[in-house]
């Protein structure tokens, strides 16, 4: 049998795989290369999307924004109109390729704090909090510190080696060289009065930091999961099988003594139509869009949706699909002084071959690094009466008996982060180009759609109350499912991020980070000054996603609206899990690709001691 020809069907349906992993993505090639150390274990993978390992779009750092709403690399979906935001469709861009999103987003490396994943266990999740999570967040990687010459650029960031994971799949390293805004992003919060208190990596602190990214520091190429753990080794195992272009229609079900059986995975590759029998477990990897689709597909699900559409229920569990989560980002775009550097000079064609020039000689120049910078900060501005309101409109929701159990008890644990002063409720970011929301393209959304050379200070929200869905429109696999991402919609979000934003421009407007900027230069948000109804109405104009899509199978107790247990196991099932983003009971802090390399980390050793 040729051992990695992702295209190949021969022998498929007559050979015997203990695990199949539906979704080759951030988590499911975690997961299906941990498995596959054991000779003895058989697995297939299962990817809807293609093989594009070698491919520049995906491999060069800088180039992550180029295979957006390409059908080769991208499910480029859209939200529903969103009447909170004055009608609005989101962007749902995700990836559809062998490392999936890990394979196209923006490669920052930010992790969740040791509150927030208490709260998971606090829901009712024995062995998810700080203490039993936070070794997986260093198994996932191999951290290069900065080097001497990033330092001068921002200083001493509290980087300590022995803080990192130092024999993981995925590399972790920092730029080769910054921008002069780093360093004055750094001093500027100092000079507002939160100084760097720690490593994030450790779970605590709130101030700035640079963040590294998932980029090989010799290669300088991105670190994604299909490279990371796809590795020449991996790929000869003979008890390894990945197929691209294979979309799961439905898993077939049988019902037994213990509970409900996947026997079978259907599958379509082009014209054909392929059934697969399940030797031990199905492990659906298919992201918090797609997960819950195929679960309603299967009939799990409410009866009443999949009544709607045809569909048998077989397991009736009305949470499949709720609770999305997803953090939203909100960019103000400040245009910079004259004669100082910004991505957006890469419109320059001439500038844009040099960088590329540069990178195919040696992996240096811009194109081989992601630079941002970040900070977790408290909303300093916010009077402890309009705290106090929010916490009791908080556990207002909390009693009211419209709202669903799992929201109620997943609100407790946030209304108890909230009371707090000193947490950090929303993530700043330094982005070196502009961001254009008004821009309903991807592409110029995120590139110099606007004259002049612009940096962002962006804001994200770390723990938002509002929820959305995503379910099946139709009984067909090949239709987008119906995403409602129901970013803003609790008012409480609406007003602790108009704050947050009014902030920004405070950082905008302190020094050392002023000088940097031009003098009465263009303002891609605002050009007049912002006030709180002002920043609010802003919110809902310019509130980008995130792609920080999670939440839809619920990690929580069956009686409390989960959709599966702490072993990840879907609650009515003898042999299925869920081992991606789905499982979040609440978003983490910041961006989640690091949470989610390490949730299947986790994943898979439980899957291992289950054996």
């Amino acid at each position: 049998m040729i051992v990695f020809d992702t295209d190949s069907t021969d022998g498929l349906e007559t050979s015997h795989f203990d695990f199949i992993i539906i979704g080759g993505g951030t988590s499911g090639l975690v997961v299906a290369s941990r498995l596959s150390e054991d000779p003895s274990i058989n697995v297939l993978v299962l990817e809807a999307g293609t093989n594009r390992l070698n491919d520049p779009r995906i491999s060069v750092p800088a180039l992550a924004i180029s295979a957006f709403e390409d059908p080769d690399f991208d499910w480029n979906f859209k939200t529903t109109p969103q009447e909170q935001l004055n009608g609005r469709e989101m962007l749902a861009n995700k990836g559809r390729t062998l490392g999936g999103s890990s394979a196209i987003n923006m490669g920052m490396v930010i992790y969740p704090s040791c509150s927030g994943m208490n709260a998971w266990e606090e829901l009712g999740n024995p062995g998810w909090g700080w203490d039993g999570f936070s070794p997986y967040i260093r198994k996932f990687q191999k951290a290069t510190p900065p080097s001497k010459e990033s330092e001068e650029h921002f200083g001493d960031v509290g980087y300590k080696q022995e803080d990192q994971g130092s024999d993981g799949p995925v590399q972790v390293s920092f730029a080769d060289h910054y921008m002069p805004y780093y360093g004055a992003w750094m001093k500027t919060f100092e000079m507002l009065g939160y100084p760097q208190a720690d490593n994030p990596i450790n779970g605590t602190g709130t101030g700035p930091f640079i963040n590294p990214s998932a980029v090989d520091p010799v290669t300088h190429t991105r670190s994604h999961s299909a490279a990371a753990y796809l590795t020449a080794e991996t790929r000869a195992r003979p008890n390894l099988r990945v197929v691209t272009g294979a979309l799961v229609k439905a898993l077939l079900l049988e019902k037994g003594t213990d509970g409900v059986e996947a026997s079978t995975v259907v599958f379509s590759k082009g014209q054909e139509v392929y059934s697969v029998s399940v030797g031990r477990e199905v492990i659906l990897a298919a992201g918090a869009t797609q997960t819950p689709q195929i679960l309603e597909l299967s009939g799990i699900g409410d009866g009443e949706l999949l009544q709607r559409h045809g569909i048998e229920t077989v397991i009736n569990n009305p949470y499949v699909g709720r609770n999305m989560q997803e953090h939203g980002i909100i960019p103000y775009s400040f245009e910079v002084a004259d004669g100082l550097p910004s991505a957006d000079m890469a419109r320059d064609p001439d500038v844009a071959a040099a960088a590329m020039t540069s990178y195919e000689k040696d992996g240096s120049g811009p194109l081989g690094y992601i630079q941002f910078a970040a900070a977790f900060m408290p909303c300093v501005d916010l009077p402890q009466e309009q705290r106090n309101e929010m916490v009791e409109s908080i556990k207002a929701l909390i009693k009211n008996p419209e709202t669903p159990r799992a929201l109620q008890k997943q609100l407790e644990a946030q209304a108890k982060l909230l009371e707090i002063p000193e947490e950090t409720t929303a993530q700043f970011i330094l982005a070196p180009f502009q961001l254009n929301p008004r821009e309903e393209i991807p592409k110029r959304a995120f590139g110099p759609s606007h004259p002049g050379n612009f940096i962002s200070i962006c804001t994200v929200l770390s723990y938002p109350l509002s929820r959305g869905s995503v379910h099946i429109g139709s009984n067909k696999a090949e239709h987008a499912p119906v995403i409602d991402v129901g970013t803003l919609s609790n008012p409480v979000d609406l007003e602790l991020h108009a704050r947050h934003c009014m902030w920004a421009d405070r950082v905008a407007a302190t020094e050392p980070f002023a000088s940097l900027l031009k003098k009465g230069g263009y303002r891609l948000h605002s050009q007049e000054p912002v006030d709180l109804e002002r920043a609010k109405e802003l919110c809902k104009e310019l509130v980008m996603s995130n792609y920080h899509f999670c939440g839809t199978c619920a990690m929580m107790p069956e009686e409390d609206g989960g959709v599966v247990d702490s072993r990840l196991k879907v609650y009515g099932t003898t042999n299925i899990r869920v081992v991606d983003a789905s499982v979040f009971p609440l978003i983490p802090r910041g961006n989640i690709q690091a949470t989610v390399f390490a949730v299947a980390e986790k994943a898979a050793d439980i899957i291992k001691g289950d054996i």
